[in-house]
């Protein structure tokens, strides 16, 4: 899953042209007469944001010919933030417009035209909302399936209502090929959705999972394992994540991205995680015999074969390198390995005694940091630092993979620290699953 300057133009141009494609049918054969640089721009800004935000859906839909190329980490920051974008062009559509003419104020008075005064305050209040609900969701104590319901519905919403406004407006869709275009696009877009929400999971009924134990770990944490049943299981490589449903049907809200912590050689599939939610809160209550359903799996936080292991990990985060270094360890992989663990406290060292076993089985090097160490301890204390990731650096850099995953801070200080340390951006590999 390496990460290159060639495919990121590659990506980054196929994305710029499918953003487009609305202006595109917009200004391809006759245009109208042109009004002037303001009013142009206004209604550019409006076909662009249509486009990016019909996008939106490509980039939250978990395919995985798309997530590999970046993984679903970066690929789904990305879609935040260009969900802003899209938002910011969608609201200056109008804006532009009516301080350029605001005889266009009109398009907003139900006196006017009730509905399409409706719609567009709708649109208006609509992208308010998925903004706020988004960047404060936790804030609002909106949880995140009720949350992703509300994106999804009004996100889609806003689609089909500017499609309308569109063929309604008709300024530039005035042939019939124009306003069939753009709802050619509406309907793909939305069976993105539909293919998503309904075609996987009905397809990924047919491969269920059995829960075969619930084992507590340390740092407050379970571990989910789990067994196909009448099928194979699926196919990952070491440091993948896959997405869970708990329950008799896939067809739930309630599905959670989580690493996979066990051996790509294993039969079986393990997931830990941490008491945090509403959902990781049931884990110690799931009963052995339920079933889950698992889609995957997904993500580039993958080692390199030659490629050893500089890992940085925090908390929780030890997930995906425990499905590395157990892997290793099942593969008898002579690499050598480097672990940068930091916790709270000794006792919160989630899988503290096996990683120890590990380091007797690997070439694996543990360094362990705490911010409230016991009495006594002799390793390292605090946070992991620039200063702290340079002692521990190898003398060949560049022929390690970095793999920073935990906490938001952790992360962020660990991969400034590793650029200003010369590391190419290309060997820095993150996953930030906070962001969802």
């Amino acid at each position: 899953m390496k990460y290159t300057y060639k495919r990121g133009f590659y990506w980054l141009s196929v994305y710029i042209i499918l953003a487009l494609v609305p202006l595109i049918i917009a200004i391809t054969g006759n245009i109208p007469e042109h009004r002037g640089f303001w009013m142009e721009f206004g209604v550019a800004l409006g076909f662009i944001g249509f486009g990016v935000l019909c996008l939106q859906f490509v980039f939250s839909g978990r395919f995985r010919k798309i997530a590999p190329t970046y993984g679903m980490d970066n690929i789904l920051q990305y879609h935040r933030e260009m969900g802003i974008v899209a938002f910011i062009f969608i609201l200056l559509h109008p804006a532009v417009i009516i301080v350029t003419d605001p005889g266009f104020i009109s398009y907003f008075d139900p006196n006017v035209n009730a509905p399409r005064a409706v719609a567009l305050v709708f649109v208006t209040l609509a992208i308010i909302v998925i903004i706020a609900s988004s960047i404060w969701r936790l804030t609002f104590g909106l949880d995140y399936e009720r949350w992703r319901l509300l994106h999804g519905f009004l996100s889609l919403a806003i689609i089909f209502i500017g499609v309308t406004h569109s063929i309604q407006v008709s300024h530039y869709l005035d042939p019939f090929w124009k306003k069939a275009g753009i709802g050619v696009l509406f309907l793909i877009y939305g069976y993105l959705i539909l293919h998503t929400r309904i075609t996987r999971p009905w397809l990924n009924k047919k491969k269920p999972y059995k829960i075969i134990s619930v084992n507590p770990e340390r740092g407050n944490c379970w571990t989910l394992t789990m067994k196909p049943e009448g099928h194979r299981r699926l196919d990952f490589f070491c440091g993948q994540f896959v997405w869970i449903t708990i329950g008799p049907t896939p067809f739930s809200l309630q599905q959670h991205p989580f690493s996979i912590a066990s051996s790509a050689r294993d039969k079986t599939i393990s997931l830990t995680t941490k008491e945090m939610g509403d959902f990781t809160s049931t884990w110690k209550d799931v009963k052995p015999g339920t079933r889950a359903f698992l889609e995957g799996p997904f993500g580039s936080f993958v080692p390199e074969r030659g490629k050893n292991l500089f890992l940085i990990m925090g908390g929780i985060g030890i997930t995906p390198a425990m499905g590395m270094l157990r892997t290793m360890r099942d593969n008898k992989d002579p690499r050598p390995a480097v672990l940068i663990y930091g916790n709270i406290t000794w006792e919160d060292v989630t899988f503290r005694e096996e990683l120890e076993e590990l380091t007797r089985q690997i070439n694996l090097k543990q360094v362990h940091i705490l911010e409230e160490p016991p009495e006594g301890w002799k390793g390292e204390t605090g946070l992991v630092s620039k200063e702290l990731l340079q002692k521990y650096l190898p003398d060949n850099p560049e022929e390690f993979m970095y793999f920073i995953c935990g906490p938001e801070p952790l992360m962020d200080v660990s991969e400034i620290a590793l650029k200003d340390l010369g590391i190419d951006w290309r060997l820095i590999y993150t996953e930030r699953f906070e962001i969802i």
